[in-house]
C-alpha cells in the first residue's frame, strides 16, 4: 500500500517558499530569476524521484515515470500571482511529487507523471499600457505594431515558445474571459486606436 512520507513532503514545500519569500507568502512571478530557480530546483527533485525529467522551451516541467504500467498525470504550476500565498500551485506539484515516490516506493507497475506547467498565473496587463510601453511610451509617435490574436484553444507550445523569442514583442491579455477569435481581434484594435489617440 502507497504511504507518502510527510516529513519530506512539508521539507519539498517549506523549501520552495524560500523561492521568492514575501512576508508570509510569496512573489515568483513567471520567469523571474526566483521562478527559474525553483523550476531547476524541483526538476532535480523529480530526476531524483527517478523520474524522466525534462524543462520544455517555455519552461514547462514533466517528470515521467520508468513504470511499466498504467500511469496517471498530475501537478500544478510554482510561478505565483503577485504577493501570492505560499502554497497556491506549489501544492499541487509537491503533492504530484509525493504520490510518484510513494507509488514507486511500494513496488508495483503504475506510476505518475509529475507535470509543471509555466506561466498558468499570467497576470492580466493593463493592455492601453502595454501597448503604450510597445511605442516606448510615446504615444504622439506613429506605433508599427503587429497584433497577433491566438485561437480559442491558446498557442501550441511551439508558437509560444518562437514568440517569446521576437524582439520587443509584448504580451498581454484582454481579459480574465475567454474570447472568441474574431471577437478577440475587434477588441485588440479598439485599444489600439485608443492608444493612437483616435478616440480623442
Amino acid at each position: 500500500m502507497p504511504a507518502i512520507k510527510p516529513d519530506r513532503l512539508l521539507g519539498d514545500l517549506t523549501k520552495l517558499r524560500t523561492f521568492g519569500t514575501y512576508k508570509t507568502g510569496v512573489h515568483r512571478p513567471t520567469f523571474s530569476p526566483e521562478d527559474i530557480a525553483s523550476r531547476a530546483w524541483f526538476a532535480e527533485r523529480c530526476t531524483e524521484a527517478g523520474l524522466d525529467t525534462t524543462i520544455d522551451g517555455i519552461g514547462n516541467i514533466l517528470g515521467k515515470s520508468k513504470a511499466s504500467g498504467r500511469k496517471i498525470l498530475s501537478g500544478s504550476h510554482l510561478e505565483s500571482q503577485n504577493h501570492a500565498g505560499w502554497l497556491d500551485g506549489a501544492l499541487g506539484c509537491v503533492y504530484a511529487l509525493e504520490a510518484a515516490r510513494a507509488i514507486r516506493d511500494a513496488g508495483g507497475d503504475a506510476g505518475v507523471d509529475v507535470v509543471v506547467f509555466c506561466d498558468e498565473e499570467a497576470p492580466v496587463k493593463d493592455p492601453i499600457a502595454a501597448l503604450a510601453q510597445a511605442g516606448r511610451g510615446d504615444q504622439k509617435e506613429a506605433l508599427a505594431l503587429a497584433v497577433l490574436i491566438g485561437p480559442e484553444g491558446g498557442f501550441a507550445a511551439e508558437e509560444r515558445a518562437a514568440l517569446l523569442r521576437v524582439p520587443n514583442a509584448v504580451r498581454l491579455s484582454l481579459g480574465p474571459r475567454v474570447l472568441r477569435a474574431d471577437t478577440a481581434a475587434v477588441a485588440a484594435l479598439a485599444l489600439v486606436g485608443a492608444v493612437l489617440g483616435d478616440w480623442r
